[in-house]
């Protein structure tokens, strides 16, 4: 690790992270939320080697493909989810504008 940077303080980054990304911090979608970030950060800047790697290993492609939707999917239901409480708390702030 690099010098004067704690551990435990990269693991609270991407457990605030996963909790506003997908709603929920728990450990099983923290650790697919960094799978995520690094494959997404690693496509971008070294595309070659991703696709060499998919290419070697199709099946954890489809892997990789799952986690991807399934963060997605977790996504979208958290932003409604905020869209919703929004709503709820505009409606409770000014009754008389629904």
């Amino acid at each position: 690790m690099v010098k004067g940077l704690k551990p435990e303080l990269i693991d609270s980054l991407f457990i605030r992270f996963t909790e506003l990304l997908v709603g929920d911090g728990n450990e099983e979608k923290v650790e697919m939320v960094k799978v995520w970030a690094l494959y997404s950060h690693m496509l971008k800047v070294m595309p070659n080697l991703i696709q060499h790697w998919t290419a070697s290993y199709p099946e954890e492609k489809q892997e990789i493909r799952e986690i991807f939707l399934k963060i997605q999917e977790w996504n979208q239901q958290n932003k409604e989810k905020i869209r919703n409480h929004q709503s709820e708390l505009n409606a409770e702030k000014n009754p008389g504008d629904s």
